[in-house]
């Protein structure tokens, strides 16, 4: 080590410095500010009082201890071609950005910063850059073949751990974005966010019944779910057969978006199923009165209640089971209701506008159909007719409620029916299973939450750089949700275990006496419990 001093806005500062012998070249590995001539002569008085500073550690150190646990780190560098880099491996720098974007939607641009404000500082000392650019090349090393790769090594890793898949959930979503030029992927498209405007990100997920998401892939916004999901299907069961797991006993949940009979062959050929039906395809099943039901069990606040029967569907004959909520019925009849009056309202205030005489622009037929299109959700278009002419050169329009149509909606709240091939599966099983696709709809949640794994914002925009992106963003919930199966406690939810994380810090104490202590800050006993759990005290520097 030695002392520099530097010039900064016309004050000198004593530095002390720490070279190392990298590759035979002496590079700078740390810098560390004494301070002014007034602080160096109170350092040499004795006169320092007693100083301490603290850093963010628990959150890092825990998903460092999860990277470890699943050998995310070598299963990158085992599978992204080799360069020659100082200090950090290239899996290290890729689980540096996972961990920033913890931590507050961080930029590539931020994370030096951030770093310096960790207490990850003190357990990994890299030796080049951490710039944007520098994270950027890291990132443009994540193509599709290393990312299926990576994620098949840690699916093989959650296996040997005994966290092998029974039950399997396939869902979709997308993410808007402001980024108005991009390549394949960024496209308009059907948002989730109603964002019609934007261009769109495509996630599709299968989510094990571990919670734990086993296979990603990041496709066009303007890509319809269907045809994503005939090309996982088919990754889902290349990868199962090479991590030999007994595809035959597995069940695929999907929502009724994937159904047709080719996809429902095409699942069957493989596994078994477990779906739900549109409206239409129900029609018949949610006449049946409800004193037909009984019941199937309870949730936390309703019980829920069901029929079973047999039908043919897609050429194939199935168990059908009708499940009913009362919750759900009354959330979906309030909200319809809301709908209902505000598309009441626009279509009076339309044809107000129509009407109106004198100067000024006039409602055209298309502006007027492109209206009520806007007005009425698709979900519910059924519900009302109406008819748009132009007479005398005013445009006229004709709208009123299909009450039967209205009535069938109605009949339909609170009811799913459910379709499997699983015959000797009880009606509880069934709903049950069905159900459990909250676990993957809770995922989506996470990805969208800024303080959890947010894919947004998007600091990129090309196609390989996006897709990395995601994938680091799914690498991060994996990470979580294994914290959470390790931690085995059924009543913490994932935001409560971040949160709880956020609040273990990691302190330097120092003063002109005693060489500078690293300790953790006192903590009560709910982190305690998982400070311990996790063994976070291996990650404290001596």
């Amino acid at each position: 080590m030695h002392f520099k001093i530097k010039t900064i806005r016309g004050y000198k500062y004593l530095y002390l410095i720490e070279n190392q012998r990298v590759n035979g070249k002496v590079t700078q590995v740390r810098q560390i500010c004494v301070g002014r001539a007034e602080k160096v002569y109170q350092l040499f008085m004795g006169k320092e009082v007693l100083k301490v500073k603290s850093y963010d550690f628990g959150k890092a150190a825990a998903l460092l201890h999860a990277s470890e646990e699943l050998g995310l780190i070598s299963a990158i560098d085992r599978n992204i071609p080799k360069r020659s880099l100082q200090g950090l491996t290239i899996g290290e720098y890729l689980l540096l950005l996972i961990i920033g974007r913890t931590n507050g939607s961080l930029s590539r641009r931020s994370i030096s910063g951030w770093f310096k404000r960790s207490g990850l500082q003190f357990i990994w000392k890299p030796r080049y850059s951490l710039s944007s650019q520098n994270c950027l090349n890291q990132m443009k090393r994540l193509d599709e073949r290393a990312i299926s790769s990576i994620e098949e090594d840690i699916a093989r890793s959650l296996i040997d751990r005994g966290i092998s898949p029974t039950r399997l959930l396939f869902d979709t979503t997308n993410e808007f974005t402001y980024i108005k030029h991009g390549e394949s992927i960024l496209k308009k498209g059907d948002s989730k966010a109603k964002r019609y405007d934007k261009n769109l990100v495509g996630l599709g997920l299968v989510v094990s019944d571990a919670n734990l998401p086993f296979l990603s892939e990041v496709y066009s916004g303007n890509e319809h779910d269907s045809k994503v999901f005939v090309r996982m299907l088919d990754a889902l069961c290349k990868r199962l057969e090479r991590l030999k797991v007994n595809v035959k006993e597995l069940t695929l949940v999907f929502d009724k978006g994937i159904n047709s009979k080719d996809n429902i062959d095409d699942v069957l050929e493989h596994m078994h199923v477990v779906g739900s039906l549109t409206r239409a395809q129900s029609r018949s099943l949610f006449a049946i009165p409800l004193n037909q039901y009984h019941d199937l069990y309870k949730n936390e606040k309703e019980m829920i209640k069901g029929f079973r029967t047999t039908k043919k569907f897609f050429d194939q004959q199935f168990t059908v089971v009708v499940t009913y909520n009362p919750a759900t019925h009354r959330l979906q009849q309030s909200t319809y209701e809301r709908q209902r009056a505000k598309i009441l309202y626009g279509i009076e205030d339309l044809v107000q506008r129509c009407a109106r005489k004198g100067k000024g622009r006039k409602v055209s037929v298309k502006g007027a159909m492109n209206t009520i299109i806007d007005l009425i959700p698709k979900q519910i278009r059924g519900v009302f007719k109406y008819e748009v002419r132009k007479i005398d050169g005013r445009v006229e329009i004709d709208f009123e409620i299909d009450s039967d149509a209205e009535s069938e909606l109605y009949r339909s709240f609170g009811k799913v029916a459910l379709f499997t091939d699983l015959d000797e599966a009880s009606d509880e099983e069934i709903a049950r299973t069905y159900n459990s696709k909250w676990m993957i709809e809770d995922d989506f949640k996470w990805l969208k939450n800024r303080v959890i794994m947010p894919l947004d914002p998007f600091y990129v925009r090309l196609d390989l750089t996006l897709r990395a992106h995601v994938f680091l963003c799914v690498l991060g919930l994996i990470l979580y949700r294994y914290l959470l199966w390790e931690i085995g406690d059924d009543s913490l939810s994932l935001p409560h275990m971040a949160e709880i994380l956020d609040r273990i810090r990691l302190a330097v104490v120092a003063d002109n006496k005693r060489k500078p202590q690293l300790v953790i800050e006192e903590m009560n006993a709910e982190e305690a419990k998982i400070f311990t759990k996790l063994n976070l005290s291996k990650y404290v520097p001596l």
